[in-house]
């Protein structure tokens, strides 16, 4: 005979069939902005990211009237890069370029690692080499890890607060750089570059609409009639109105249905605020299109708005305050006898 449950014990049972269903509907519907695969990896930064930092800092260095690795000269000294503010550390990996590639003969060593939680006093980097060479680079390596550090230390601010996962938007400065940094505080990446995934922005839309379709309309025959070999990992449509939110849930749901395709459509939910945005994703959910797509609210998402986001419902939220007008990591390069 089958045990029965009672009570307290029939209450468990059914509370963890609840929570359950519940983790399989958040997996079901996981958002695609996570792409920090394509700029690190357990073994570190991709050849692409490697790539994208070395043309930073030579753009950097050239600033500098720098063009060629510095020659190291017989007067070696030693430094440290020491924290005068508490975060999270980002940019070592960025910052190994300029000591390998540009100071040949440096010796070096970190005291803490890429996404360590540092105090202010904190050594986080020694350098032994050439003086010239420490006081060409000091700047360079300063304003790396200064930045990007401040981004990881913005979005894990930001990531702490928030129950919905948190995106960086294509706004950057310092493109992949910044992406990669808002990945060390705990924050998505969103799309790497244009190419990376399809984003279907009001420009977008009013260039490829024909006979002057507006709103709906235009966002139901975009999506119909889109390929899909062209989209790359994602595709996301940005919608500004709750009507031309259902019609692209709507068609997207219909497309599916039709051709047996299996890709999400993200719909961006921008400029909507809050409450406007939890009435589109009741509506959806109301009327059984929630399973098709993932939602995205972006646009004037603020920190101190953000307790008021989380009853939103949305997927993930996007914001460029991850990483736009972030406030460096105040660091200092200290000579040895100073």
């Amino acid at each position: 005979m089958e045990d029965v449950a009672t009570g307290d014990d029939a209450d468990a049972v059914n509370m963890d069939g609840v929570l359950a269903e519940t983790v399989q509907e958040v997996v079901g519907r996981i958002a695609p902005h996570d792409r920090r695969q394509f700029l690190m990896t357990g073994e570190g930064p991709t050849d692409w990211f490697t790539n994208c930092a070395r043309r930073w800092i030579a753009a950097m260095l050239a600033d500098e009237n720098i063009r060629e690795p510095i020659q190291s000269k017989p007067r070696r000294t030693k430094a440290e890069i020491r924290s005068r503010d508490s975060g999270t550390l980002a940019g070592t990996y960025v910052a190994d370029i300029v000591l390998r590639e540009w100071m040949p003969g440096a010796q070096f060593a970190w005291t803490v690692s890429e996404g360590s939680e540092i105090e202010a006093g904190t050594c986080i980097l020694t350098i032994e080499a050439c003086r010239h060479q420490i006081l060409v680079c000091e700047r360079i390596l300063l304003n790396i890890l200064g930045r990007l550090s401040g981004i990881a230390t913005t979005t894990s601010k930001w990531v702490s607060q928030s129950q919905i996962p948190l995106a960086a938007t294509r706004k950057t400065a310092w493109g992949a750089l910044d992406k990669a940094a808002v990945a060390v505080g705990g924050g998505l990446t969103h799309r790497i570059h244009r190419a990376d995934a399809l984003m279907l922005k009001e420009n977008d839309l009013a260039s490829t609409a024909e006979n002057e379709e507006k709103g709906a309309e235009r966002v139901r025959n975009i999506l119909r009639d889109m390929p899909l070999d062209s989209i790359g990992a994602f595709v996301t449509i940005e919608v500004r109105t709750l009507d031309e939110g259902l019609a692209a849930a709507e068609t997207w749901a219909e497309r599916l249905l039709e051709t047996g395709e299996d890709v999400r459509l993200n719909i961006m939910l921008d400029n909507m605020g809050p409450e406007l945005t939890r009435d589109s994703v009741l509506d959806l959910e109301t009327r059984g299109l929630r399973e098709y797509v993932t939602l995205e609210a972006s646009g004037n998402v603020t920190y101190d708005q953000l307790e008021a986001w989380q009853s939103s419902r949305v997927d993930v939220i996007s914001t460029s305050r991850l990483h736009r007008g972030t406030t460096p990591l105040d660091l200092t390069c200290i000579f040895q006898g100073a």
